[in-house]
């Protein structure tokens, strides 16, 4: 049997994602597993497929990453969603082994998240620090304006590249 496995360091979100699952109408529940653990006690089963990773900042995402990196094959994918410190979390992915597959931009009541999904693939293209397709599918203007404002206080040396590549992109 195949299963979905959650995993989160609070206990506290793991007693309310029982909750939720259990109150819901989820069709087979039995197939969902709540593991509290931190990334460096994740352990993949050996049938791992897709691994999604969200609801945490990029800082977290690169060191959970960097423990699941030396567990799965060319044929498994990471699906990521950092909620911040996405620069750092981009710098990271564009020296790691992972490739992209492809790369998203949502827009969920006024809050921008970045979506990659990631894999061991050599015949991909390496990840690009900043993003390439996000900014140009349908919010991408959106985006570069959201990110220019967010951005053009910062005045450390990632930011400033960032926002003279958005700049740039924009030209």
């Amino acid at each position: 049997m195949k299963f979905i496995h959650l995993v989160d360091p609070s206990i506290d979100v793991i007693n309310k994602l029982k909750k939720t699952i259990k109150d819901s109408y989820i069709p087979r529940k039995e197939i969902i597993k709540l593991h509290y653990k931190k990334e460096q006690e994740v352990v993949l089963e050996k049938d791992s497929k897709i691994i999604f990773i969200a609801g945490m900042g990029g800082k977290e995402i690169g060191k959970i990453l960097q423990h699941l990196i030396l567990q799965v094959t060319a044929n498994d994918r990471f699906v990521i969603s950092p909620h911040r410190n996405i620069l750092e979390l981009r710098e990271f992915l564009a020296s790691s082994p992972l490739r992209l597959v492809d790369e998203t931009v949502i827009n969920e009541d006024g809050q921008f998240y970045q979506i990659l999904c990631l894999c061991l693939n050599d015949g991909l293209s390496k990840i690009s620090q900043f993003g390439h397709k996000i900014w140009m599918g349908p919010l991408g203007e959106e985006y570069r304006a959201h990110q220019l404002k967010r951005y053009e206080h910062h005045q450390d040396p990632l930011s400033r590249k960032f926002l003279a590549f958005l700049t740039d992109f924009s030209s």
